[in-house]
């Protein structure tokens, strides 16, 4: 019964870290995408310096002109010619009604 227990709460443990590091994602792509002074280009180091580990997302969605978005939760960013664009309704909206694929 105690090896169980100590299963359980190493699971537990390991589930509280990969929920903290969510969160913390969403919460500096929250911020991301409500800070108009991070310039596009910044993003990523943006990101990296404020601890956004990008091996942590929820799901992953396709937008209408074949964006890969990586979502956290209800927060997401798609690659741009390697910068992280926080994507937005409007965002892929406007994206995809510019794009010469559509």
């Amino acid at each position: 019964m105690t090896e169980k227990r100590k299963e359980l709460s190493t699971w537990s443990r390991k589930s509280w870290k990969v929920k903290r590091t969510l969160e913390r994602n969403r919460s500096l792509l929250r911020h991301l995408r409500a800070n108009k002074n991070v310039a596009r280009e910044e993003a990523t180091g943006w990101l990296v310096r404020r601890g956004f580990d990008f091996d942590y997302h929820t799901h992953l969605s396709t937008t209408e002109d074949g964006h890969l978005v990586v979502m956290c939760y209800d927060e997401g960013y798609f690659l741009n010619e390697g910068s992280v664009v926080p994507w937005t309704e409007a965002v892929a909206s406007m994206s995809s009604a510019t794009s010469p694929f559509s």
